[in-house]
């Protein structure tokens, strides 16, 4: 089965009655049709829901850093392995589920609209969540670094692994997850998927928690998903 083939039959049902709509005058919403995603792009939907309440949780586990720099990186760490690990999980899974929710979204499509902006979104968003989810795995060997070694040996080992690859790896999954969910909420909105109003929330995840705001941050920047929780919603829900 495609999973793309309820978005087609949508668009060339929304062409055939195009000729009814002046061009920029009396699209609505409705007039697009309903959203008929297909089982995938639902079981999609459930992971754009998921995956915040995933990340969210990884904030809020996460150990405080109380020291500067890689050192104290590794030694909060490696202070409480149980809790890092926790935390080190429920972001990998997080960041899996936006992967696979990202191409859920083009269920939503409905007609010309977002035609290339959605698709270039979620693609952006999919190859950048699978970077930061493999990059997760650093986690688990400072963790055994920090109780295993002196810091000095642990942040020296880390220093020797992280070579020009591991930089680009590092470097362009940061920046294709973090600005992936933003241009994929603006794209959303593009596609009259979701509203305007809260599709720049999706620039604000990962920013809020980085003023140091501790708990509350965590929760708020959980509610900057609001953009993809509402489109995984509407997969879910579509009658």
């Amino acid at each position: 089965m495609n999973p793309f083939a309820p978005a087609v039959a949508d668009a060339q049902a929304s062409d055939s009655t195009s000729s009814a709509h002046p061009a920029g005058r009396g699209r609505s919403t409705a007039d697009l049709g309903p959203v008929r995603p297909s089982p995938l792009q639902r079981l999609g939907g459930a992971a754009l829901i998921a995956a915040p309440m995933l990340m969210t949780g990884g904030m809020l586990t996460s150990p405080e850093q109380t020291g500067p720099g890689e050192a104290g990186y590794i030694a909060s760490l490696a202070a409480d392995p149980a809790l890092s690990l926790w935390s080190a999980n429920l972001l990998h899974y997080g960041w899996v589920a936006l992967a696979l929710g990202a191409l859920a979204t083009l269920g939503l499509r409905r007609g010309p609209r977002g035609r290339i902006f959605l698709p270039i979104a979620a693609a952006v968003l999919m190859f950048g969540a699978i970077q930061m989810s493999g990059l997760l795995l650093s986690d688990w060997f400072l963790i055994s670094a920090g109780n295993t070694l002196a810091i000095e040996d642990a942040v020296a080992m880390d220093a020797a692994a992280k070579e020009w690859s591991v930089a680009i790896w590092q470097f362009s999954g940061m920046g294709a997850g973090i600005l992936g969910i933003g241009l994929l909420s603006l794209a959303l909105a593009r596609a009259k998927a979701i509203s305007w109003w809260i599709a720049p929330l999706g620039f604000l995840p990962w920013i809020v928690p980085a003023f140091g705001l501790g708990p509350v941050g965590a929760v708020v920047g959980g509610l900057c998903y609001l953009p993809l929780i509402v489109a995984g919603v509407r997969l879910v829900a579509a009658k």
